[in-house]
């Protein structure tokens, strides 16, 4: 699976971008966290009638997620996720196919955080997203006559695209948690000999734990405990 250097360069310089509004810009919130759940997809190679569902796991360590004034979100993440199928065709074709995905992406959105009391704030946030990253596929194709062929690991590049949104509960000022959904326009070619198959991976959801560092306008002296 390739991607070609004009596709790539416009993402990269994306992304630095990304990298340089963050940097020049001081946020009133920043919220780290590590993520898991579970991804969604279908599966499609030549020759196949239908689509086969595959699903499978993910993880995330969101290494900031930045809220500033103006409510505008910026965030920077590292994401995983591994899809499996195994399943039959109608021509008896026994499939075992195992696809993994290591992406870094930025995102940019609105968020809104709500405070409910000095120990317990409520927020939201919807992001559009964007990044790089690098698949890594293999698959056993089993005939119907039994003879098993096994195709070797391979790997390439994927430009990742969505749109996600968030819930979080902040406690304490302190402890983060919350859940996510994200949606993608993710589909990943995978070359199996002379077979090419179609991974498209349409959406997650996840929950998430992690810290917050940010804006408190709760200040503890000795007459009064935050």
């Amino acid at each position: 699976m390739i991607i070609s250097l004009k596709k790539i360069l416009p993402v990269l310089l994306g992304l630095l971008i990304c990298e340089g509004l963050i940097q020049a810009q001081t946020p009133s919130e920043t919220r780290n966290w590590v993520g898991f759940g579970q991804n969604f997809g279908f599966y499609d190679e030549d020759g196949m009638p239908s689509n086969e569902e595959v699903q499978g796991t993910t993880y995330e360590y969101m290494a900031g997620h930045f809220t500033f004034d103006n409510s505008i979100t910026m965030g920077r993440a590292y994401l995983y996720n591994d899809f499996s199928s195994k399943f039959e065709d109608v021509s008896g074709n026994g499939h075992d196919m195992y696809t993994r995905t290591f992406h870094t992406y930025y995102s940019y959105g609105l968020g809104k955080t709500y405070e409910v009391s000095n120990k317990f704030q409520v927020g939201a946030t919807v992001d559009v997203l964007g990044g790089l990253g690098i698949v890594v596929f293999k698959k056993d194709f089993t005939p119907a006559n039994g003879n098993e062929i096994k195709f070797d690991e391979r790997f390439g590049f994927d430009i990742l695209t969505g749109l996600q949104w968030a819930i979080y509960f902040d406690i304490n000022n302190y402890w983060v948690l919350g859940t996510k959904a994200s949606y993608f326009q993710n589909r990943l070619k995978l070359e199996f000999g002379d077979t090419v198959g179609q991974l498209d991976h349409n959406y997650s959801t996840m929950l998430f734990i992690g810290i917050k560092k940010g804006f408190t306008d709760c200040v503890p002296t000795a007459y009064v405990q935050c």
